[in-house]
């Protein structure tokens, strides 16, 4: 499912991402996309090994993360003839990109962590004390 949006400028984009409740890893993959962004087009051409050393994470991360950022709104990505990707920086347009973002999973606490301030409250180290 695509969310609408709209090409942005890298400024009022990194500013949106700022905004967002994107996970942080995929703030700063979205944040380092807009470091090579065309100030008129929101168009970036930076290989993936490039704009995983330029925010600091692994290429197969950040292949995740533009992924998320995608399905959020937050860019478009067409793969061009040389099988390079052509990016375009997006601002959502709706106010379901805010919560829309299906590659990320939630991570839910397990019982071990009730357990564990169940220990502490009675003055043990934790459920095994």
């Amino acid at each position: 499912m695509s969310v609408p949006s709209e090409p942005s400028r890298p400024l009022q984009y990194g500013k949106a991402i700022a905004k967002s409740d994107l996970p942080s890893g995929v703030k700063a993959t979205c944040w380092a996309l807009a470091t090579f962004a065309d100030n008129d087009t929101g168009e970036a051409w930076p290989k993936v090994k490039t704009l995983a050393k330029a925010a600091g994470l692994s290429s197969r991360v950040v292949s995740q993360h533009t992924g998320t950022a995608e399905s959020a709104g937050y860019l478009r990505k067409k793969r061009r003839y040389d099988n390079s990707v052509l990016y375009t920086i997006t601002v959502p347009t709706s106010e379901e990109a805010e919560t829309h973002y299906p590659a990320v999973e939630a991570v839910q606490p397990g019982d071990w962590l009730a357990d564990l301030a169940d220990g502490f409250e009675h003055g043990g180290q934790g459920a095994d004390n």
